[in-house]
Order: structure tokens, then C-alpha cells, then sequence
């Protein structure tokens, strides 16, 4: 997390100077795997943010200086949960750095791999099978998310449906949770509304997966958008058109033109800030704060850096968000730098593992001040014995379309990221299973930990955190299901047993 200060009173939003506040940051653009000269693994990904975080500092003195900022980057902290899971082996403590970003979501490039096979298999079935060994499991699943990638254009090689079947094994079976398509690397840029492109799009509706498209210029951003138009006018699309979500890529690398905020008008649409720089960065939080009405345009931007193929400009853009020219408050920076990334993939981990686990919950008073800590201590201590790993640890966030008010730490330091709320999945290894563990730190000082299927009517679906969004029969059931412990010990030794051991 990033960690700032207030450098003078705000009184507009009751900002006192010298309040310290955390911010969660999500790169919602980010490569891995090798293409070329460009290799990028989960290890250069924290190397390349603590070098972000250096060239930030530097940049931030001279903007200081300037008299440009209110607020001061002074430091880049871990989460307590994802810093015990680093800090617990030692091959996995060499990697404990690069702290600014906190989530990451990593696709592949058009790498050596991405080819359709000589057996017939889909393009990036390989590269694919990559970014699930990196992001489902210990330690860097509690860091990264992984988008897929597919190319349409396999359904010209005589297999009308080999890129939807990828998809499908991708997200059904491998547990990525989103899709990259690049209509100029795989060259159907001009056949952007051609039903071979309609029918992955659509898929990933079904999914209720965000796209991610690779953008260069504003006209295939208003193609990207004629296409979205075209499908929702269309019989065949309509059950699930409505869950489409499409994120645009560099903005178009066109911040300055009127086209971008038409599209961004559209509910289904956002745009991450890879590529920009410069002046570039004003010129789009002001025309976007000016033009996507009635939308917030705030929820309309996702952080991003292009990685590796660019570098320091995500230090320009952090650093505009926290200067005085920002159109906003503290809570639009929340929503742009990471909140609406996770807003898009809003739903814990499951892959197609089989969940076996029947939804019980254990609770107990917080008598101690440490019991989450105990709990966290515990699961650290599952995941390193061999029978189970850790496939994604999901902070809770706030209901769909709101973001509250960014509070200082000494207020409790609350940022619309629930780290006393969250969702651990873990794997089993040798018995093919997963289970959802849900710790919650409740009302009157009660945490509870429940075992929840990953699938099915008594699943947890979301990660936005209300009542009505979860399901009321799933909190019904848990509440039917507890199991009530006085004492903090056997609490923390009952939590295998919630696992089936």
C-alpha cells in the first residue's frame, strides 16, 4: 500500500496537514512470460515496482519543491497477511519487496508460446497454462490475478469454436479471471465486428469476466464500441449481453479526444492509463471529469503500467493523482489507482477443482486483540505443509457503484478495502478439491471463519461486501451453521477441521 501525507490543512475534506492515509494500489496492465526481447516474471514484477517506488520519491521532491502536491508519498507497506506469507520461507522472503502495488493483474504477451499448436490446440493454451502456475499459487497468488488471453482468429483455421473452448478451460478450469484480446498483434483488427470476435466477447459475458482490449488509436476504440452496440442489438446476445464489461486499453493513447468520453458515457466501459504520460495525464482527469456526466467519471479510469514495455510513467501518474490539479478527493484516487480494477473482477477464486466442503462457521471473541492475527498465523502454516496451496487471498470490497471516504490512519485508515473481511481459497493437492475460507471480523468483537463451496447456491459470489450482494442464504446458512468456541485456542486448532482434515 501507498502510504501518503497531507503537506497542508484541506478543510474541504477535513484533511488536517501532516494526516497520514493508505492507499491500495491494482495495476490493471501488466505482461508476463517472454516475447522478444520483453521477459517479465513475478519476480521482475517486484523488482520493477520498488524501482517505481524509488523514481516516485525522486520525481515527488522535485513536484514538492514546485509546490505542485497536497499530498507526499512517504512510504510503500504490505498488507499484514500477504507480508506473513512472503515472510515465511525463505526463498519466498527474497521476493518481500516492491510493496507500492498490491495487486497485480498479469496476462500473457504475444509471446514465444502463443501460437495455435501443430496438434490443433488454441493459440496461448500454453502461455495461459503459464499465468495460472504464477497466479494460483503460493506465494505470489496472494499478489497477482491472471487474465487469459485467445486469439478469435483461430476460428478461421476450420474450428468455429476453438477459441471459445480455450476460454472456457482458461477461466472454468485454470481460474483466470479475465480476458486480454489484441486486435493488431493477432490481425483482426479490421474484422472487429465479425462474428468469429462476437462470439468470444460474448462468452466472456457469460463468464461475467471483464475484457481487456489492446487500444492504439481512437478508432479502434469507437469499433470496439460499434461492436459492443452491434451485439446489443442483436436476438442471439441478449441474455447476457448486459454483463459485458470492456476495459480500453492506453485510453486509446488519445486523451485529448472527444470520441474517448462518448464511449465512457457507456456503463460498460472504462479505460486503463497505460502509455500516458506527460501532460497527457491533467488533459485526461480534466476532459474526463468534464465529460462522462452523468456517470462518476472517477469510476470510468483504471491505473495501469504497461509493463515491461513502459516504465517510470506510472510514477508521473500516482503523482498527478495526489497534486493539486486533481479534479477529486481522496476517494476518487482510491477508485482510479485500484478500486475499480477490483470492482471488474469482483468475485473470489474458484477454478474447476471439485468444492466438497460443506458451508460451516466457527466464531469467537476477540478476547486476545490478536485472534485475526492467530487465524492468519494458522493458514500460513496449512499452506506449508504439503497437502494444500494457495490459490488467491480476495479482500472484501463496497457495495457496486459507491467508494466511501478515504479515512486517515489515525481515523482507522479505512480505503473501501476490507482487510478485516476476505476471502483465502485453498487447494487441495492430492484430493483435487477447494474450499473458500471467509474471515470476518464482526460486531461486539466476534471473528468467525467459514468454510464455504466454491460453487453452487451456498457459494459466496462477489466480493462486494453487503448483505443482499452475498446472498441472504448463504448468511442465513452460516449463522444456522456455527459452531461457537469461548476460548482463542481451540478456536485456532478447530480451523483445519473446517477444511475436511
Amino acid at each position: 500500500m501507498l502510504v501518503i501525507r497531507a503537506i497542508e490543512d484541506i478543510p474541504e475534506q477535513s484533511i488536517k496537514k501532516d494526516d497520514l492515509f493508505h492507499l491500495y494500489l491494482v495495476d490493471a496492465h501488466h505482461h508476463m512470460g517472454r516475447e522478444k526481447t520483453h521477459r517479465n516474471t513475478p519476480t521482475g514484477s517486484y523488482e520493477f515496482f520498488q524501482l517505481l517506488w524509488f523514481e516516485m520519491r525522486r520525481l515527488a521532491e522535485r513536484a514538492i519543491e514546485r509546490d505542485e502536491l497536497l499530498f507526499e508519498p512517504v512510504d510503500a507497506i504490505p498488507t499484514p497477511f500477504v507480508a506473513k506469507i512472503f515472510s515465511s520461507r525463505d526463498s519466498w522472503s527474497r521476493m518481500k519487496h516492491g510493496w507500492l502495488v498490491d495487486r497485480t493483474i498479469v496476462f500473457p504477451y504475444s509471446d514465444d508460446y502463443s501460437k495455435q499448436n501443430s496438434d490443433g490446440s488454441a493459440s496461448f493454451k500454453i502461455s495461459n497454462d503459464k499465468i495460472a502456475g504464477w497466479t494460483t499459487r503460493a506465494p505470489h497468488s496472494s499478489r497477482l490475478i491472471g487474465f487469459a488471453r485467445v486469439d478469435p482468429t483461430d476460428a478461421t483455421r476450420g474450428d468455429d469454436d476453438i477459441a471459445v473452448r480455450e476460454l472456457d478451460r482458461a477461466i472454468l478450469d485454470l481460474g483466470l479471471r479475465g480476458l486480454k484480446l489484441h486486435p493488431l498483434a493477432q490481425l483482426f483488427i479490421d474484422e472487429l465486428e465479425d462474428e468469429m470476435v462476437q462470439r468470444v466477447v460474448y462468452r466472456a459475458a457469460e463468464l461475467r469476466i471483464p475484457v481487456l482490449f489492446d487500444t492504439r488509436n481512437i478508432r479502434t476504440v469507437t469499433r470496439i464500441h460499434q461492436l459492443v452496440t452491434t451485439m446489443r442489438e442483436d436476438p442471439r446476445y441478449q441474455e447476457s449481453i448486459g454483463n459485458l464489461k470492456v476495459i480500453l486499453a492506453h485510453c486509446g493513447m488519445s486523451p485529448a479526444s472527444p470520441k474517448l468520453y462518448d464511449v465512457l458515457k457507456d456503463p460498460a466501459f472504462t479505460a486503463d492509463t497505460s502509455t500516458l504520460h506527460d501532460q497527457d495525464i491533467p488533459l485526461l482527469f480534466e476532459m474526463a471529469s468534464e465529460r462522462v456526466q452523468p456517470r462518476n467519471w472517477s469510476e470510468t479510469l483504471l491505473f495501469g503500467t504497461d509493463y515491461s514495455f513502459l516504465s517510470v510513467q506510472g510514477a508521473e501518474f500516482i503523482l498527478q493523482a495526489l497534486s493539486r490539479d486533481f479534479p477529486g478527493d481522496l476517494s476518487d484516487v482510491q477508485r482510479i489507482l485500484g478500486g475499480n480494477t477490483l470492482s471488474l473482477v469482483q468475485k473470489p477464486f474458484n477454478s474447476g477443482l471439485e468444492s466438497k466442503a460443506l458451508s460451516k462457521q466457527m466464531a469467537c471473541p476477540n478476547t486476545s486483540g490478536t485472534l485475526r492475527s492467530q487465524v492468519e498465523d494458522a493458514l500460513v502454516q496449512i499452506i506449508h505443509q504439503s497437502e494444500w496451496d494457495l490459490s488467491s487471498v480476495d479482500m472484501m470490497i463496497p457495495p457496486k457503484n459507491t467508494w466511501p471516504r478515504v479515512r486517515s490512519v489515525g481515523d482507522g485508515g479505512y480505503n473501501g478495502i476490507h482487510h478485516d473481511s476476505y476471502i483465502v481459497t485453498l487447494r487441495n493437492k492430492s484430493k483435487g478439491y477447494e474450499s473458500h475460507l471467509w474471515i470476518r471480523e464482526n460486531p461486539g468483537d466476534v471473528l468467525t471463519v467459514a468454510s464455504i463451496r466454491t460453487r453452487g447456491k451456498d457459494s459466496v459470489r462477489t466480493t462486494y461486501y453487503a448483505t443482499a450482494n452475498i446472498g441472504e442464504e448463504i448468511i442465513r446458512h452460516l449463522t444456522k451453521n456455527t459452531n461457537y468456541e469461548k476460548e482463542e485456542a481451540p478456536f485456532i486448532g478447530s480451523i483445519p477441521k473446517l477444511l475436511g482434515r
